[in-house]
């Protein structure tokens, strides 16, 4: 038991040193790529939004009058709203989002457009890659030149997204991936004292694993995520486009990018999202990523089937399931480093994995939102103790996850 003490909290100092540096690595490295500057629109490539629904009738229409406001003046991107027939399907009675979207005035605007995926079963990925056959029908650039960019239905983007997104697109020669990761503030001030501590969470691991490690090498674990996600026609369409025979396809995309060795380039601007605003949502929502996660094996044999097997396939492979037995595990230990201590009776030790925990959390966190802005450190750093509590409570989606039988959307 005194050995398993000693090993956890070598591996929390590990975490600490090592988050540390490359905490400061990105800081020097990408201090001065913060501007957005010598921005001209451009006519020579397109670019289609797709907001996937499946019962959003309570929070589209904000979403949509969002992006009306920041595609102002702007003229080569479009909006697609997919909605689909399995709700009306599930609900005959019940006013389906399809129906509501078709009474809004924002349609008559000639950028925005309804697109209804036609059967009654399917998930995520089926909607999205209905939209793009039907869309790439319409349009008569070369798919090179043509961009799909992803967003939920609950999700507001800063206002330089895509003044930034059109400067990324330019000046590295139409990349195919570009991702926008995000933070999940938007309902903060009504959330209770522990759901603040999860949304903290969650937005520091974006900006973690996302913007730092994205960054500083190819080799360190990053991910692509199904909102603010940017992909080039001719990319999405050479791989089969979205997987969906995995819950999560942002998951499978992600071990198929780097299996194939590709970049991802990723936005400082940020894509600004709702926490589930209850603890039993937050529990469902990760067990439902917990659950694509951790059929890592099962992934890389599709992909082995399908693409070849790369090295990058292995490394990812190696980076997934670490980050699986992390998530489920790491909490558990942390709460035996508490525990021992006061089963045996030395309260200093028990002090010392307390002290170690609070800078563990500190690093970990608190620390990556400086990378955005010191404004929003202080501003969730009174909220240090929820975080502290909610990580703890990190691991019981994962295991959730082993009753979960099928897909569960997340209420809004």
């Amino acid at each position: 038991m005194l050995t398993l003490f000693f090993i956890i909290t070598f591996i929390e100092l590990s975490t600490i040193l090592y988050n540390l540096i490359k905490f400061f690595i990105y800081k020097i490295k990408y201090k001065s790529n913060l501007k957005i500057t010598n921005f001209q629109y451009d006519d020579d490539f397109h670019i289609n939004v797709l907001i996937p629904c499946y019962k959003e009738t309570r929070v589209i229409r904000k979403t949509l009058e969002h992006f009306k406001k920041m595609l102002k003046n702007i003229k080569n991107i479009d909006v697609y709203v997919i909605t689909t027939e399995k709700e009306k399907y599930e609900n005959a009675a019940a006013q389906s989002t399809y129906e509501y979207l078709l009474k809004l005035e924002l349609f008559n605007d000639s950028r925005f457009h309804i697109l209804n995926y036609p059967k009654t079963t399917g998930v995520m990925a089926n909607q999205l890659n209905y939209a793009i056959d039907e869309i790439l029908k319409l349009q008569k650039l070369s798919k090179d030149k043509i961009y799909f960019s992803i967003y939920n239905a609950d999700s507001r983007p800063d206002s330089s997204t895509f003044i930034e997104l059109f400067q990324k697109i330019r000046q590295n020669n139409f990349p195919k991936i570009i991702q926008q990761y995000s933070n999940y503030f938007v309902n903060y001030t009504s959330l209770s004292f522990i759901m603040k501590g999860f949304s903290i969470y969650q937005t520091a691991f974006e900006f973690r694993n996302g913007l730092i490690n994205n960054n500083i090498s190819n080799f360190l674990y990053s991910h692509v995520v199904g909102h603010g996600l940017t992909i080039r026609a001719d990319y999405i369409t050479s791989i089969g486009k979205f997987n969906s025979k995995f819950w999560c396809e942002d998951i499978y995309l992600t071990g198929l990018i780097h299996n194939n060795n590709e970049k991802i380039l990723s936005l400082n601007s940020l894509d600004n999202a709702e926490t589930p605003n209850s603890l039993k949502l937050q529990i469902i929502q990760n067990a439902v990523w917990f659950k694509t996660a951790s059929h890592h094996f099962s992934i890389l044999k599709n992909i082995k089937t399908h693409y070849g097997i790369s090295l990058n396939g292995f490394i990812w492979l190696f980076h997934e399931l670490r980050a699986t037995l992390v998530w489920i595990f790491m909490p558990m230990f942390i709460i035996f480093t508490f525990i021992y201590p006061l089963l045996i009776q030395n309260y200093v030790f028990f002090f010392l994995s307390i002290c170690l925990y609070l800078v563990f959390i500190f690093v970990n966190y608190f620390l990556n939102l400086l990378i955005v802005d010191k404004k929003r450190f202080y501003q969730y750093v009174k909220n240090y103790f929820s975080t502290c509590i909610a990580v703890l409570f990190t691991c019981i989606g994962p295991l959730y996850s082993l009753f979960l039988k099928q897909k569960v959307k997340t209420e809004r």
